[in-house]
């Protein structure tokens, strides 16, 4: 049975210092997620989550599934992100972070999305309900950069580097869904 029960919605976005928007290369924010009857993540007490990598990170889960086994990232809602890598041997960004985030499974199969969460409450989705919700959220998290000032790229190349490759790798995955 397909239903469409994965919800997620973008309560508040911030950098974490307001004062150097500018340098803050990661968007942070409060997300609410519902997979079923389950509230998965909801706004809360702390600074938020990292939502800039939670959008790319969800994007990957559009062509793949995210499982313990095979996860695209370590958890698809990041608490932090303390750096990014990238190497010319890789081809996808690692962002590192604490293990203070959430997770659940992505299945794919025959046109249908199973999630599954920690606590076991699973979900039916068609792909294109999940890709919306998932591009939705996307969309308005990069719609946060657009509407914010130009960033200044970090003098560090292995920063500058991991930073354009996470938005190029962002673009080539969400330009597969228009």
């Amino acid at each position: 049975m397909i239903y469409n029960s994965f919800k997620i919605v973008l309560l508040e976005l911030h950098w974490i210092s307001e004062e150097n928007t500018e340098t803050d290369l990661c968007a942070h924010g409060q997300v609410r997620v519902q997979i079923g009857d389950e509230i998965v993540v909801d706004q809360d007490d702390s600074g938020g989550w990292t939502v800039s990598a939670m959008a790319l990170l969800l994007l990957r889960t559009l062509e793949r599934d995210h499982t313990q086994e095979c996860p695209v990232g370590d958890q698809l809602v990041p608490c932090c992100g303390h750096f990014m890598v990238f190497q010319d041997d890789m081809e996808e960004v690692y962002m590192a972070n604490c293990q203070n985030g959430v997770d659940w499974e992505v299945r794919h199969e025959n046109g249908v999305v199973k999630l599954k969460t920690k606590k076991g409450t699973q979900a039916f989705l068609a792909f294109e309900d999940y890709k919306k919700a998932v591009l939705v959220f996307v969309d308005q998290v990069r719609q946060f950069y657009q509407d914010s000032p130009e960033k200044i790229l970090p003098s560090d190349e292995f920063d500058r580097v991991a930073y354009v490759r996470f938005w190029e790798e962002w673009h080539g995955q969400r330009s597969k869904w228009v």
